[in-house]
């Protein structure tokens, strides 16, 4: 052959009766996907809003550890959720909790409904400058303790 000429491409070309159902699949999957979103964005709202106090963790977070520390040693009463514990729902998780907070990082800690400045170290400053007592005190009717509140979790 010489340079003009070229092979059919028939051969790379889907056939026509399997475009449609490459279509469909892309759509169900494209669907599959927007639930799990949906999903999330719904356990991430009911999380927030249903806990005094929420923290988005991992196990092996060192400042993690700390933020809880800080809470257990006020006595204050919180919830989290351990994203790699949770496997894809963990990971799904931490997608809505960047598009909310703007950062994909542990822990992400809510107060009232309220993002937490600096993560572990911005709870610690708070604790350390008696600021903490106030807020958590303002969020839970007077009891920096939160203790009256139920914990809600998604499982």
């Amino acid at each position: 052959m010489g340079a003009s000429e070229s092979q059919p491409a028939a051969a790379a070309q889907p056939q026509p009766a399997e475009a449609p159902k490459q279509q469909k699949w892309d759509e169900m999957k494209d669907e599959t996907f927007k639930e799990e979103v949906r999903k999330s964005a719904q356990g991430f709202k009911n999380l927030v809003q249903k806990n005094k106090v929420m923290i988005f963790s991992a196990t092996y977070c060192s400042y993690c550890t700390v933020a809880k520390k800080t809470l257990e040693d006020l006595g204050t009463q919180f919830q989290s959720y351990e994203v790699n514990k949770e496997g894809q729902e963990g990971e799904m998780m931490m997608n809505i909790v960047q598009a909310v907070t703007g950062n994909r990082m542990v822990p992400a800690i809510f107060i009232c409904g309220q993002i937490v400045p600096g993560g572990g170290s911005g709870l610690k400053h708070l604790a350390t400058s008696g600021q903490l007592g106030e807020i958590l005190g303002q969020c839970c009717e007077g009891d920096q303790t939160c203790s009256q509140y139920d914990k809600y979790s998604l499982h």
